[in-house]
C-alpha cells in the first residue's frame, strides 16, 4: 500500500479555501453596493431585460425634456394669445362706444388707442422662445411680422397700408365723389331720372343691387344692363305725399346700404325727401327734377360716409388678407326671348239703340234709352237660357254669364254674372271689367276703341283664350296671343348653361356647354377644370361635386366651382360680370375644354387666375381705375413667416412618446390673428378732415364695421380656437407623461429585480460560507499535523 502526499491534499483544500474567500469577497461587495455584480457578466441571465429597461428609461427622460421645452413654448404662445385677446377687447370697447369728437389729426381717442395697440400686437406676434419666433411657422428664425411703422407708413421703396388705403378710397369714390355712379345729366326725359354704374367690369364703388317704388303712376326699370343702371319715370304723374323710392347698394366690403327718398309736400322739404311740385298748374316734371336732385344728394352722402368706411375695410383686406378673386374679362350677354303684350281688337263695332258708337256707360237694359243695340242684346240674352262666355287667362278658365232673368252684376272667384232683365243696372263697362277679371289682367287692358270695338291687351304675363259661341260672336271677341321678341341681356345667376331661348323661358348662354354622346360618332362631354379637378357636364342626374347638368344655371356652376376651391367667400355675378373668389389666389387655375362656351361666361382668356395679395389699384387716374393688381413689388409685406400649405399647427411638431406626436405651431397670418391685426390697423390708421361735412358719419360707419370685425363669428376661427388647439397638445403631453411615469416605475422594478442583491440572502450566504471556511480551516489544520509516525 502507498500513502498519498500531504501536500497534494493541502493543495486541494487550499484551492477550496481560496474559492470560499473569493465568494465571501463578492458577497461582501453585493452587501455593500446592493448589486449582484459590478460587471454585466456577473449579472446573470436576466441582465438583458435590465439593459432594455434602462434604454427605455433613457428614452422617457428624453421625452420628458422635450415636453418641458414644448410646454415652455406653448405657455409663451398662450400668454401672447391672451394679450391679443385683451387688445381685441380694448379696441372693440373703444370702437363700440367711441365719441365722434375728432382731434386735429382727424381721429378719435379710440382710434389713437387702436394705433398704439397695433404696435403692441406687432411686438406680441414677434415673441420668441429662446431663439425661436413662435408665430412664424416653420420659418422660426425669422420675425413673424414686419416693423409696425413700416407696415403702416411704408419704407423709402415700398408703400405701407396708409398709402394702400388712400388709393383705394380714391378709386371707390371716383372723380365726382358719387361712388362711381353716374346720374344722367341732362335727365333722359323731363319726367325721368337715371342712375348708372360707371363701368361694367370694376371692383370699385357702389353697386346697384335693387330698386323698389311706391311712387304713384311711376315706372321703374332695372336694375339691369351693363353697366348696371336703373331709371324712374314719373310718366307725367305727381306721386302722393308719403310715396317712396328705395334703392339698395352693395358696398366693396360686401355690406348693403339703402337710400329711401320720400315724396313730400312739406315746406321746407325734410331730409331724405323730395318735393312734390305744387305750382299751378301742377308740373310733374318739376317733381322729377326734385327727385333727381335728392338722389344726387343722397348718393353723395352715402358715398361720403358708409362707402368711405367700407373702402377702408376693403383696403385692409387687400393689404393683409391672402384671399383674392378672378373677374371675367367682359360683361357677358346671353339669349332671351321675352313675351310682349299683344292687343286684339274685336270684329264688332258696338252701337247703341240710336245706332251711335257705344261707350262704357251704354246701358244693357233694353228698356233704357239709349241702350246697347238690340241685336247684340238679344244674342247675349238668348231668352230664356242666356249665354256664357269662357275666358282662360293667368289663373285658369273663368266664365261670364249673361242672364236674362236677373238685374244685378255679381262676381265670385273670377266668374261674373251680368243681369240683362228689364231694369238692369249693368252697362258696357261691366262687360269690359268682367273680361279683365276672367283673364286675370288689369282692367286698364280692356277698353273700347273710338269705333266701339272691344280691345284686349294681353300684357306679358298671359295669353287670353276666348270661347263661348254666340256670346263671343255677338261681341266680336276672339283669342289674343302674346308676342315675343329676342334680346341679349347680360347674363345672371339664372342664366341656363345650355339650350335655346324660348318665349317666357329663362335666359341661356350665347354658346352652350354640351354633355357629349356615346355616338356614333362618340362625342366627349365638355369640362371645366378647377385647380386640377375636373367638372364634367352631363345631360341630367349630376352627382357629386364633379358633375353638373347642362340644364343647370350659372348660380349652380359657381357653387360647384366654390366647392372645389373651398373659398369662404361665395363667387358672384353682377351686371353680366362673374367674379370667382378664392382663399388661395396662388393656386387658382380654371380652364375649359369648350373655349367658346367659356368665353360666353365672360372669360375670354385662359387659364383664369387671380392676382395675389397685396392688391393695389391697377391704374391712374385712381378715380377711373377698373382693376386691382398684385402689388408685392412695391408694397410692404407685413407677414414674414412661413406661408406654405397645411395647418399652422403642423409647422412645429414634437414626438413625446413612442407613437405620440403633438403639433404646437402657430402663424401670425392665421385668420383669427390676421383679422384682428387688420381691424386694429384699419381703425388706428384711418383719418379724415376734422371739419369735413361727412367726417362724423365716416368714423361712425367705420366704428360699426370694426366692432363687427372684432366680434367672434360662428364658424370662423377665433383666438380662443388657437388656444384650445395648444391646450389639447398640452393635455396630450400630460397624458403621455402620466403613462411614462408609470412605465418608468415598472421598468425600474424589472432592473432592480435583475441587478439588485437581497441583503438577507447575501447575509445568509456569507454566514454559510464562513462556516464552510472555518470547517475547511479546521480540516487543513488537522491535515497539517499528520505524520507517518502518527499514521503508523
Amino acid at each position: 500500500m502507498s500513502i498519498s502526499s500531504i501536500n497534494y491534499s493541502s493543495s486541494v483544500l487550499g484551492s477550496q479555501i481560496r474559492n470560499i474567500n473569493q465568494q465571501l469577497t463578492d458577497l461582501s461587495t453585493q452587501l455593500s453596493t446592493g448589486k449582484l455584480s459590478q460587471n454585466y457578466s456577473g449579472m446573470g441571465t436576466n441582465e438583458g431585460f435590465a439593459i432594455a429597461g434602462r434604454a427605455q428609461i433613457s428614452n422617457i427622460a428624453a421625452y420628458t425634456d422635450t415636453m418641458t421645452n414644448v410646454n415652455v413654448s406653448i405657455n409663451l404662445a398662450n400668454t401672447a394669445l391672451q394679450s391679443l385677446t385683451t387688445i381685441r377687447n380694448t379696441v372693440q370697447t373703444g370702437s363700440a362706444n367711441t365719441a365722434q369728437d375728432l382731434n386735429v389729426n382727424g381721429q378719435t381717442v379710440a382710434q389713437n388707442t387702436a394705433a398704439a395697440q397695433f404696435g403692441s400686437m406687432v411686438g406680441v406676434l414677434n415673441t420668441q422662445s429662446g431663439n425661436r419666433y413662435l408665430f412664424s411657422g416653420t420659418a422660426f428664425n425669422t420675425p413673424s411680422v414686419a416693423n409696425a411703422g413700416d407696415i403702416i407708413n411704408g419704407t423709402t421703396t415700398q408703400a405701407g397700408f396708409k398709402t394702400v388705403m388712400a388709393e383705394r378710397q380714391a378709386a371707390d369714390l371716383g372723380a365726382n365723389g358719387m361712388g362711381r355712379l353716374v346720374l344722367a345729366a341732362p335727365q333722359p326725359t323731363p319726367s325721368s331720372v337715371k342712375v348708372s354704374e360707371d363701368a361694367a367690369v370694376s371692383p370699385f364703388g357702389l353697386k346697384i343691387a335693387a330698386v323698389s317704388s311706391t311712387l304713384t303712376g311711376a315706372t321703374v326699370t332695372g336694375p339691369s344692363g351693363s353697366p348696371v343702371s336703373f331709371s324712374v319715370d314719373l310718366n307725367g304723374v305727381n306721386p302722393k305725399n308719403g310715396d317712396k323710392l328705395s334703392v339698395q347698394f352693395t358696398l366693396p366690403d360686401g355690406s348693403t346700404e339703402q337710400i329711401d327718398l320720400t315724396a313730400s309736400t312739406a315746406t321746407p322739404t325734410p331730409v331724405g325727401s323730395f318735393a312734390i311740385d305744387a305750382s299751378v298748374p301742377v308740373n310733374p316734371n318739376n317733381t322729377a327734377t326734385n327727385l333727381n336732385t335728392a338722389l344726387n344728394t343722397a348718393i353723395k352722402k352715402l358715398a361720403g360716409t358708409s362707402l368711405v368706411a367700407a373702402s377702408a375695410v376693403t383696403a385692409g383686406d387687400n393689404f393683409f388678407n391672402t384671399a383674392g378673386s378672378a373677374t371675367a374679362n367682359v360683361a357677358a350677354t346671353g339669349n332671351l326671348r321675352s313675351y310682349t303684350s299683344t292687343t286684339g281688337t274685336g270684329s264688332v263695332a258696338l252701337q247703341d239703340s240710336a245706332l251711335a258708337v257705344a261707350s262704357t256707360t251704354t246701358s244693357l237694359d233694353s228698356s233704357a234709352t239709349p241702350h246697347l243695340n238690340g241685336t247684340i242684346l238679344n244674342a247675349l240674352a238668348n231668352v230664356p237660357t242666356g249665354t256664357t262666355l269662357t275666358i282662360t287667362g293667368a289663373s285658369g278658365a273663368h266664365t261670364i254669364t249673361f242672364d236674362p232673368n236677373v238685374t244685378t252684376v255679381t262676381t265670385a272667384s273670377g266668374n261674373t254674372t251680368i243681369g240683362l232683365a228689364s231694369g238692369s243696372a249693368a252697362n258696357v263697362s261691366d262687360i269690359l271689367n268682367a273680361i279683365a277679371t276672367a283673364a286675370g289682367i288689369p282692367a286698364a287692358n280692356v277698353t273700347l276703341s273710338a269705333s266701339g270695338n272691344i280691345q284686349i291687351a294681353t300684357g306679358t304675363g298671359t295669353d287670353v283664350a276666348i270661347t263661348g259661341g254666340s256670346a263671343a260672336t255677338a261681341l266680336g271677341l276672339s283669342s289674343v296671343t302674346r308676342g315675343n321678341v329676342p334680346s341679349t341681356p347680360p347674363i345672371t345667376g339664372s342664366t341656363v348653361l345650355s339650350g335655346t331661348a324660348t318665349a317666357g323661358g329663362p335666359e341661356v348662354l350665347s354658346a352652350a356647354f354640351q354633355a357629349g354622346s356615346a355616338g356614333p360618332p362618340a362625342v366627349n362631354p365638355d369640362t371645366i377644370t378647377v385647380n386640377g379637378q375636373t367638372l364634367t357636364f352631363v345631360a341630367s342626374g349630376a352627382a357629386g361635386p364633379n358633375q353638373i347638368n347642362i340644364t343647370d344655371n350659372i348660380t349652380t356652376l359657381l357653387g360647384k366651382i366654390d366647392q372645389i376651391t373651398g373659398t369662404t367667400k361665395p363667387s358672384t355675378i353682377h351686371g353680366g360680370v362673374i367674379t370667382i373668389n378664392t382663399d388661395d389666389p396662388g393656386s387658382l387655375n380654371i380652364t375649359s375644354s369648350n373655349s367658346t362656351a367659356f368665353s360666353a361666361l365672360g372669360f375670354t382668356t385662359s387659364p383664369v387666375t387671380a392676382a395675389k395679395a397685396p392688391l393695389r389699384v391697377g391704374s391712374s387716374p385712381l378715380g377711373s381705375a377698373t382693376t386691382l393688381v398684385n402689388g408685392s413689388a412695391t408694397t410692404v409685406q407685413w407677414y414674414l413667416g412661413n406661408d406654405g400649405p397645411g395647418s399652422p399647427r403642423s409647422t412645429a411638431m414634437a414626438r413625446v412618446d413612442d407613437s405620440v406626436t403633438v403639433q404646437y405651431g402657430a402663424q401670425a397670418n392665421e385668420d383669427a390673428i390676421r383679422k384682428e391685426l387688420q381691424a386694429v390697423a384699419v381703425f388706428g390708421t384711418f383719418s379724415t378732415s376734422p371739419t369735413g361735412q361727412y367726417s362724423g358719419g365716416q368714423v361712425a360707419a367705420l366704428s360699426v364695421r370694426v366692432t363687427q370685425a372684432l366680434t367672434k363669428q360662428p364658424g370662423q376661427q377665433s383666438i380662443e380656437d388657437i388656444q384650445t388647439d395648444l391646450a389639447m397638445a398640452q393635455n396630450t403631453m400630460k397624458d403621455a407623461g402620466t403613462r411614462q411615469t408609470q412605465a418608468k416605475a415598472q421598468l425600474q422594478t424589472i432592473i432592480d429585480q435583475a441587478e439588485s442583491a437581497s441583503p438577507d440572502q447575501v447575509a445568509s450566504e456569507i454566514l454559510s460560507l464562513q462556516n464552510a471556511l472555518q470547517a475547511s480551516y479546521q480540516v487543513t489544520s488537522n491535515l497539517s499535523q499528520l505524520s507517518l509516525v502518527k499514521f503508523l
